[in-house]
């Protein structure tokens, strides 16, 4: 087959043909000649094929209408790849100032509906006034402030030290150290 052959007719396609009925004609012509087939008889017209079917997909000669057969592909000048056009990668600042805003209006709203601070109970862990009552093993134990035996703690010392007016103070319950009271 003669390479300057209209593609139209190497294939035989109509002009203004979809790309599905081109890849079809493609197809079913290549099933016939292709060189593997018919132990390479058709290698002319296989590659004729290949060229009509090449000119008739590609972009720019679809894009013009051209329908002129191309040069052989050995002598045709390389056709740069097409130009990738983006954006740079920015950062949201807008969102992320937005956000902040919103969260901080939240936090200030929030608080005003906030109740007054209660007193927390106790909670086991004896600091500088605390209130305790020593119980029967001699152990400074945590209570309620309101509670009528209760002392204050005034200091809480390592185990192996004494109150500062050199009483021996109460082993605190956790083992965190000596409670001394006031």
């Amino acid at each position: 087959m003669n390479s300057q052959r209209d593609p139209h007719d190497v294939l035989g396609v109509r002009r203004g043909a979809s790309r599905v009925e081109i890849r079809a004609a493609y197809r079913r012509l290549a099933r016939k000649v292709h060189p593997d087939v018919d132990d390479g008889r058709h290698s002319d017209e296989m590659a004729a094929l290949n060229e009509a079917y090449r000119t008739l997909t590609s972009e720019p000669q679809r894009a013009q209408g051209t329908t002129k057969a191309r040069p052989h592909a050995d002598n045709a000048a390389p056709t740069p790849p097409p130009t990738v056009v983006s954006r740079p990668v920015s950062f949201p600042w807008r969102g992320v100032v937005i956000t902040s805003a919103v969260g901080a209006a939240a936090i200030v709203v929030l608080s005003l509906f906030a109740g007054p601070e209660v007193d927390s109970p106790p909670d086991g862990v004896i600091q500088s006034g605390s209130c305790v009552v020593i119980n029967e093993a001699l152990f400074a134990v945590e209570v309620p402030c309101d509670q009528a035996d209760s002392e204050v703690v005034k200091q809480l010392v390592p185990l192996d030290a004494v109150c500062a007016d050199g009483a021996p103070g109460f082993l605190d319950q956790l083992g965190m150290g000596r409670v001394c009271l006031e």
